[in-house]
C-alpha cells in the first residue's frame, strides 16, 4: 500500500512538470519580478484620455507556480504642448475708400480658437487691400457758357447751335443779348453793337462704386496643450501555489501478488525509476518558446505553436506552422531560457526571411512582438 502511494505521488509530480499554455490579456509590456522577497507581475498599458482603467484589472491567474492577484494600479499622464504660426484673413465692407473708415472696421487683434489651438492674432497693416464691391451708372448735367461779340446786330445766325466740352457735345440752351454800344440817330439813341451770352448744356453718364471690400491678414502664434495619453501600470502580487495532497485508497480485490511479498517492492522500484527518468526527460525536453497571435478581443492572444530551443541555437522556424500567421506575431521565451539568452540575439525564421531581435529579460519570461506581413518578400 505504501509503495502504491509513492508511485501515484511520483506520477503527480511528473504531470506537474508538463507545461500548460498560458493565455491571458497581453499588455504593452509584461515583466515578472521578485521585489524584496515578493513575487510580482507588472503589466503596462497605454490608453487614450477618457478610457476606464478599471477594465484593465484581471481575475487571479496562475503562472509558473504562482497565483497572481491584483494589488494596485498607478498612472502616468503624457502631456504635450505644441505651437504653430497661424494666418487668418478677414473681410470688411465700407462705403468709402478711406483708410480711417476702413481701420475703424478692423480690430487691432482677434482671438483664435479652432477647438485644439488657441491664441491671439494681430492685424498686419501691410496686407490691407481694398477693391470696389461693384459699380453703378450715374448721370449729371454738363454746362458751358460762351460770350460771343461784339456783333453788329442781335442775330441768332451768329450763335452756334452746339459746342464741345471735354469731348462731350453740348446743345444750345439759352442766349442772352447784351448791348455794348449805341448811336444817335436823329434825336434817338439806338443800339449799334451787341454781344451774346450763350449757354450750352448736355447729359453725361459716369460709373461709380457701390461700396468697397477690404481684406486684411491677422498673424500670430497659437498653442495647443493637454494630455495625449496615459500609461497605466497594473501590479499583481504572486503567492506560491502549494500542491494539494491526494489520498489514494486501495481498491477491493487487489491481487495478493502486488500487496505483499518481495515482488511489489522490486516492481515498484523499477516503475518508480522509469517514471522518474521519464519525468526528467520530459522536464529537459519541455517546450520553452511559445508563439501567439492576436485573438478576437483587444489584448487577447491565442497560442498557435510551441518550440524546444537550446541556448546554443536560439532560433525557431514558423514556416511550417498551421495555420500560418497573417500579421502580428508574439514570441514568448520562457524564464529559464531567457536567463541564458539575455542580451543575445534570437532568430524567428518565416516564409519571408529571418526576424532577429535581442532577448531583454533575464529574470522573467521575455515577450517580443513584430509584424510578420511587413517582412514578407514581395510576390
Amino acid at each position: 500500500m505504501k509503495h502504491l502511494r509513492q508511485l501515484l505521488l511520483c506520477l503527480l509530480l511528473v504531470c506537474s512538470m508538463v507545461s500548460s499554455a498560458f493565455a491571458a490579456e497581453v499588455p504593452d509590456s509584461l515583466r515578472f519580478e521578485n521585489l524584496n522577497g515578493q513575487q510580482r507581475a507588472v503589466k503596462t498599458y497605454t490608453l487614450p484620455v477618457g478610457a476606464d482603467p478599471e477594465t484593465l484589472k484581471e481575475e487571479p491567474f496562475d503562472y509558473e507556480g504562482y497565483r497572481y492577484t491584483w494589488a494596485f494600479t498607478t498612472k502616468e499622464e503624457h502631456p504635450y504642448q505644441d505651437s504653430k504660426d497661424m494666418v487668418q484673413t478677414v473681410t470688411v465692407e465700407t462705403s468709402k475708400k478711406d483708410l480711417s473708415v476702413i481701420l475703424a472696421e478692423l480690430a487691432p487683434t482677434i482671438p483664435y480658437d479652432d477647438g485644439e489651438y488657441t491664441g491671439e492674432l494681430a492685424l498686419d497693416h501691410t496686407t490691407i487691400t481694398t477693391e470696389a464691391a461693384g459699380y453703378t451708372t450715374g448721370y449729371s448735367t454738363v454746362t458751358e457758357t460762351k460770350v460771343i461779340g461784339p456783333l453788329d446786330r442781335n442775330d441768332m445766325s451768329y450763335i452756334p447751335a452746339t459746342t464741345v466740352k471735354n469731348g462731350k457735345t453740348l446743345s444750345l440752351a439759352n442766349v442772352e443779348w447784351q448791348i455794348l454800344g449805341t448811336d444817335l440817330v436823329g434825336d434817338t439813341l439806338v443800339p449799334s453793337s451787341y454781344q451774346a451770352v450763350a449757354t450750352y448744356s448736355g447729359k453725361s453718364s459716369y460709373s461709380t462704386a457701390t461700396g468697397y471690400v477690404t481684406t486684411a491678414e491677422y498673424k500670430g502664434t497659437v498653442t495647443s496643450s493637454g494630455v495625449r495619453s496615459i500609461t497605466y501600470t497594473v501590479v499583481y502580487t504572486g503567492a506560491l501555489i502549494e500542491p494539494e495532497p491526494i489520498e489514494v485508497t486501495e481498491p477491493s480485490g487487489f491481487p495478493a501478488l502486488l500487496t505483499g511479498g518481495a515482488v511489489l517492492p522490486i516492481l515498484g522500484g523499477i516503475l518508480l525509476l522509469a517514471l522518474a527518468g521519464l519525468g526528467i526527460l520530459l522536464f529537459l525536453r519541455r517546450k520553452n518558446v511559445y508563439v501567439y497571435v492576436p485573438g478576437d478581443k483587444p489584448r487577447d492572444y491565442r497560442l498557435i505553436a510551441k518550440f524546444r530551443v537550446e541556448a546554443d541555437d536560439p532560433a525557431i522556424d514558423l514556416s511550417g506552422v498551421e495555420p500560418y500567421p497573417a500579421d502580428t506575431v508574439a514570441v514568448e521565451v520562457k524564464r529559464q531560457l531567457a536567463k541564458k539568452l539575455a542580451g543575445k540575439e534570437f532568430t524567428v525564421r518565416h516564409q519571408g526571411g529571418d526576424h532577429v531581435y535581442t532577448v531583454l529579460q533575464d529574470h522573467a519570461a521575455d515577450w517580443h512582438e513584430f509584424d510578420l506581413s511587413a517582412e514578407e518578400a514581395p510576390v
